[in-house]
């Protein structure tokens, strides 16, 4: 009788396969120092928000807060560079990774490459990867450059002081029909695999952010037509 074998830890044997885990869940799960447990994770975020808070508590002690428009502005455009920023990283690395698993090389230090599609779909292979799933995976890996691209230009309209103008609106839009689009491809290879978790939310927050969207543009009209009146 041969010895059932358990299910594969998606957690454990793939994405921290490259990784020193005991160290990671030292910095997760903490350490004893005496019979008090300390999280340095918790203790760095504790610190930088003491920092922080400190700060703003000085400036108001010494009457330089620092409210006027020019500040606020000034503001969003550094945020809106550093999330280009760590966009652009982001699209980098996921740029690597897809082509890493199309042409069969390895990701960091992991070889070969892997195309994680659901906990019992894993492929290490091109070839292995039936061409119905492929395709749909290849759809949604387009879609989630496709976004990553429309809000790389959306914060890069902030980094250039445009907040309210029809661009916004317009790539805000997008990121809605993304939810949706990306849900129904979700929809599609779930129906392949029958495997894979799927959960309504990502469509109902795509319509909720197309919702806002729209109140945005409304918003953006009215003041439009106001400015001209007066």
């Amino acid at each position: 009788m041969r010895k059932p074998v358990a299910p594969p830890n998606l957690l454990k044997d793939y994405f921290l396969s490259f990784i020193n885990k005991k160290l990671l869940t030292l910095w997760l799960f903490g350490f004893k120092v005496g019979r008090m447990k300390v999280n340095p994770v918790l203790l760095i975020f504790l610190a930088v928000g003491s920092f922080f808070l400190f700060r703003e508590y000085a400036r108001i002690r010494s009457g330089k807060t620092r409210r006027e428009p020019e500040f606020r502005l000034r503001r969003i455009k550094k945020v809106g560079f550093v999330f280009q920023f760590l966009i652009a990283f982001s699209l980098a690395v996921g740029l690597y990774s897809v082509l890493a698993f199309l042409c069969g090389g390895s990701f960091f230090s992991q070889y070969p490459a892997r195309m994680v599609v659901a906990p019992g779909h894993i492929y290490t292979a091109l070839a292995d990867m039936p061409g119905n799933i492929l395709a749909l995976v290849l759809v949604k890996t387009g879609l989630d450059f496709a976004a990553a691209a429309v809000l790389f230009a959306l914060f890069g309209l902030y980094r250039r002081g445009i907040l309210f103008s029809a661009r916004n609106v317009l790539y805000i839009r997008f990121q809605g029909y993304y939810l949706i689009l990306g849900f129904i491809v979700d929809y599609q290879i779930q129906g392949i695999i029958h495997d894979m978790a799927l959960s309504a939310t990502p469509l109902f927050m795509g319509f909720l952010i197309i919702f806002i969207a729209w109140i945005m543009d409304e918003g953006r009209k009215i003041q439009e037509e106001q400015e001209l009146t007066v």
